[in-house]
């Protein structure tokens, strides 16, 4: 969309779309200017940088970038190398962050506010099975690597559905093309852009659903532009390594060479959540909708059908009240991390003058390496001859020194080495390293939170595509002119449900629509699950959800960030222990599922192994208040824990 034209070289391209198109790529094509201009100013909050400069100074810190080119040979001796210790601080840090993948939590509200519990838990359930069945996890270590790096990363929450061509082979030996789903390229997506992959329009605006318009730029294989695009009427157009651009003097589209990816081609979104407007750019070729430009509406929309934008921002710390773009680790690093490297680069280079003194030598005999070795016993003939070291001895102790208190200030700005799981110094008293624990404790709580803040925004886009694309029916098989749908099911494995390790079904149920039943018909159905689940000896939870009456609710994404980071095993199995001692005897415990939490802190998926089997009868149900109309009947028997509530 953007490049420079030279005219009578660059050739016309045999891509001139309709005025209303090219006026259309105009208009984007300023925005998009505009974006790039915010990308490339110089901004006060980042020490008169621009995105693209602390973008790239981040990734040199992170990487311990050293140049190791020498103009001067008579320097070639000095060390040129890095501590590193910026780039541990964030290692040790990402291990922190990640040390448990993030699932948001939802809490389910009707058109009156009121929470319905089971609602919510099936709403986390579907977004976990998401997130199982996706590249969600790896996405997230990338983020939190970017945030630590760049002065902001994004995670974009996609859902495609993309066919591939394959070949079959017939009976008659020969082959036949057929299209099927592209199960990599389809489904929920959630791809990493850096800093400069998406265009915003106000730098000063930190939440990303308040700008006017932004782009999501990146290069893709040909390949997989033409699984996305090539059913388009302009795919002919696309070529690699090409871009259409437009020129404002003669109204004409020109190709430009891209030598920098000369097999790929560049994908450019334009996204206007209040216009309602999404469309996409494959090398410059307009890809929206032939008809009429104003009908291309965004594709990612929430269950009320009011569209977003699809892609979440990830930093490290916010720079001021209103700046758009945060301040990474490796930015508060920088000046810690060169001041380190420049004293120990000083300390190396004497120790080494000091363990290969220079010397200077006067009289008339000849001194040099010959002579100068271990043991070497020399006589001079000269009596004036000396050898004199150039230099005294130096006390290196005052340089380490600074040294130590240079990594001191990188430690209170990042992760103590104790919390980084180094031990500490014999030296250093205990109550220097819990005054440092502490202290990294509150800076990981901080970076926790605003993880969280994001984590959070993300939860709602996954939210939308599980309503969206998730809880609809899909077109199983055709029957003549009907076609047959089918609601999904989701499985989750090796979930604790009431003490027992189990898989969790959860059945959309499309029987369940518009349909009320007596508790009689409830009571039935909940036994005849009970049955299907294995019963007595229970391996999965059933759950029959409506999905009408499931989309129909109003979801709130929270993350608790003191939950973010995993609980110490061997401190949650003592804790326990003593529960186990204390509540024993309580006659409103029952002692058969503490028993097996108990056991379940230390034997895992082992716990059923230990538990004593006896024959398990099935309690009578218990009455459904007034006014249930979601969940049905559920065995009350614990030891029918696992059976199976239905929505209705």
């Amino acid at each position: 969309m953007i490049g420079d034209i030279s005219k009578g070289t660059t050739p016309v391209s045999h891509y001139q779309p309709s005025k209303e198109v090219a006026d259309f790529t105009t208009a984007d094509r300023k925005d998009l200017q505009t974006g790039q201009d915010i990308m490339s100013r110089n901004w006060v909050e980042l020490n008169n940088r621009s995105i693209i400069e602390d973008q790239d100074r981040g990734k040199r810190t992170f990487n311990a970038f050293v140049d190791e080119s020498i103009e001067d040979p008579a320097t070639a001796w000095q060390w040129r190398g890095t501590r590193s210790k910026a780039r541990n601080q964030a290692i040790a840090l990402h291990a922190q962050l990640t040390s448990g993948y993030i699932v948001p939590m939802y809490m389910a509200q009707n058109d009156d506010d009121e929470e319905d519990m089971d609602f919510s838990e099936m709403m986390r359930d579907t977004v976990e099975w998401m997130i199982n069945n996706s590249q969600y996890k790896s996405s997230f270590l990338q983020a939190a690597m970017g945030m630590l790096v760049n002065p902001v990363t994004y995670m974009g929450a996609e859902f495609a559905q993309v066919f591939q061509t394959i070949k079959e082979k017939q009976d008659d030996g020969r082959y036949i093309m057929s299209e099927v789903i592209d199960e990599v390229l389809s489904g929920f997506q959630a791809p990493v852009y850096n800093a400069t992959d998406i265009i915003i329009s106000n730098a000063y605006e930190q939440n990303i659903q308040k700008h006017r318009k932004i782009f999501k730029k990146r290069f893709i294989e040909y390949s997989e532009a033409e699984a996305k695009y090539g059913r388009h009427e302009n795919w002919h157009y696309v070529k690699p390594g090409t871009n259409a651009v437009f020129s404002d003097s003669d109204g004409a589209f020109y190709d430009i060479y891209d030598q920098d990816h000369p097999s790929m081609v560049e994908e450019i979104i334009s996204l206007s959540r209040r216009n309602d407007s999404e469309v996409a750019y494959v090398g410059g070729i307009y890809t929206g909708s032939m008809e009429s430009v104003d009908w291309n509406p965004v594709r990612h929309r929430d269950n009320k059908n009011a569209p977003k934008y699809n892609v979440v921002p990830f930093g490290y710390q916010r720079v001021n009240e209103h700046f758009y773009f945060y301040k990474s680790l490796m930015n508060t690093q920088y000046w810690d991390n060169q001041l380190l490297d420049a004293q120990y680069q000083i300390g190396m280079n004497r120790a080494f003058l000091d363990a290969n003194m220079p010397v200077a030598i006067s009289g008339a005999d000849q001194v040099d390496s010959d002579v100068i070795f271990p043991s070497a016993v020399v006589s001079f003939e000269d009596p004036n001859t000396k050898v004199v070291p150039l230099l005294p001895q130096a006390n290196l102790g005052g340089i380490f020194s600074a040294m130590a208190k240079t990594e001191e200030s990188m430690n209170e700005s990042g992760v103590s080495q104790t919390t980084s799981g180094q031990l500490p110094q014999a030296s250093q008293k205990a109550t220097s390293v819990s005054i440092a624990n502490k202290n990294a404790e509150v800076m990981l709580q901080g970076v926790g939170k605003t993880l969280a803040e994001s984590v959070v925004q993300y939860g709602d886009l996954m939210k939308d595509i599980a309503i969206n694309h998730l809880v609809v029916p899909q077109v199983d098989e055709i029957l003549g002119e009907n076609a047959r749908l089918k609601y999904k099911t989701l499985t989750l494995n090796n979930k604790v449900v009431n003490g027992r390790e189990v898989s969790k079904v959860i059945r959309f149920d499309e029987s369940l629509l518009g349909r009320e039943m007596t508790e009689k018909q409830k009571k039935r159905q909940s036994m005849d699950l009970l049955q299907e689940s294995g019963y007595p000896n229970l391996k999965k939870h059933i759950y029959r959800v409506n999905p009408e009456l499931f989309s129909r609710f109003k979801y709130l994404t929270r993350v608790d960030p003191e939950k973010m980071f995993p609980e110490n095993e061997e401190y949650k199995q003592a804790i326990m222990s003593q529960i186990y001692g204390q509540m024993a005897d309580n006659p409103f415990i029952s002692l058969e599922e503490l028993t097996r939490k108990t056991l379940y802190a230390t034997f895992r998926s082992e716990t059923e192994e230990l538990m004593k089997k006896e024959e398990e009868q099935v309690a009578p149900a218990a009455p459904v208040e007034a006014g249930q109309t979601q969940f049905g009947q559920q065995a009350q028997n614990t030891a029918t824990a696992t059976a199976t509530p239905m929505v209705g």
